[in-house]
């Protein structure tokens, strides 16, 4: 009980914290991308006051805690992995740094996508490194999970998915539940990020590697059609991959990440991870050393991120370019403001 109450306090200083930080750091963003959105956005000022206390889905409102509620026992930290904003830095940090048992998609590597039943697993098996053996980056991977009883067995303590629908389905409410955290990203730094990223990506499925982006411009990319935009919003609105967003999207993202997200930002990724650490509680082997801890942080995590591409390019705020993807990105702007 004394522990419960120790983690409720450094609750309530954790999130009063990520509030505080958020709200300083909103008030210093450069207006340039939120400029931009408001011109070409198609709704009047009126539609688009927010409606706070929206109903959500309700996978999200039983299956997820509040982030400012009290934790409960058989709770699973839930990292919603938005790509190219710091999400496989936090594996790497979590996973090796502080080697706690994660969920990603490592754990179905060397065969254990074949287990029928769910344990923990070393990959590689002379590694530290440990998974569970479970696929949770996909939606089939999430249900094969929930069919191995991932959803109250606590096996993770912590696990990592791009879908946060299919992700808090796994877990049995009430008695099993997830509590969501995440990293965001500027929209347009994340896109101009994934566009040059995909042109290297060879470890990737065909979806993510795309080396015919080689052949043509940042500039050109921004134009073309088959390049989809507001990628946050779309996945926190559960949309299917043919569905433009809306506003009312827009709106039921916004209620999710007020009540059910701890956000942290890519830019400020030490604090995040540092007010992260502070919320759930997570610390490091005792049986680590702590120099070991440090240079793992600097060289595994911090030192440049997991996905780092020295091959990135930059775009000026003032070009047309930069322009076409805050057009593309105009809720997913929103969202981040």
């Amino acid at each position: 009980q004394q522990s419960q109450k120790k983690r409720n306090s450094i609750l309530i200083l954790s999130t009063v914290t990520a509030l505080c930080f958020l709200a300083i750091y909103t008030r210093n963003r450069p207006q340039s991308i939120d400029a931009i959105a408001t011109d070409y956005f198609p709704e009047t000022a009126d539609q688009r006051l927010l409606k706070w206390g929206m109903p959500i889905p309700e996978v999200i409102e039983h299956n997820l805690a509040d982030i400012n509620e009290p934790f409960t026992e058989n709770e699973t930290p839930l990292f919603f992995h938005i790509p190219k904003s710091g999400g496989s830095t936090a594996k790497q940090y979590y996973g090796v740094c502080m080697h706690l048992v994660t969920a990603s998609q490592n754990g179905i590597m060397h065969g254990h996508d074949q287990d029928e039943e769910l344990q923990i697993v070393n990959i590689p098996p002379t590694s530290l490194q440990r998974f569970v053996n479970v696929d949770v980056s996909t939606r089939e991977g999430l249900q094969r999970a929930s069919y191995l009883g991932f959803g109250h067995a606590n096996v993770a303590e912590v696990m990592f998915s791009p879908y946060l629908h299919n992700a808090a389905a796994v877990f049995e409410a009430p008695t099993y539940r997830g509590r969501a955290f995440g990293l965001f990203r500027d929209p347009v730094d994340r896109e101009i990020s994934r566009f040059y990223y995909k042109r290297v990506a060879e470890h990737e499925d065909e979806t993510t590697y795309q080396p015919d982006l080689n052949f043509i411009t940042i500039a050109k990319y921004s134009l073309l059609g088959f390049w989809e935009g507001n990628a946050v919003v779309r996945m926190l609105a559960d949309l299917k991959e043919n569905q433009k967003p809306t506003y009312e999207d827009l709106e039921l993202a916004m209620e999710i990440v007020r009540r059910k997200i701890l956000v942290g930002l890519m830019d400020h990724m030490e604090e995040s991870i540092a007010i992260f650490d502070q919320y759930f509680g997570f610390a490091p082997r005792l049986d680590f050393d702590e120099q070991w801890f440090m240079d793992c942080k600097t060289n595994k995590a911090f030192g440049g991120g997991a996905n780092h591409n020295s091959k990135k390019g930059k775009v000026d705020p003032e070009s047309s370019t930069y322009k076409n993807l805050a057009r593309r990105n105009r809720y997913d702007n929103e969202l981040y403001a």
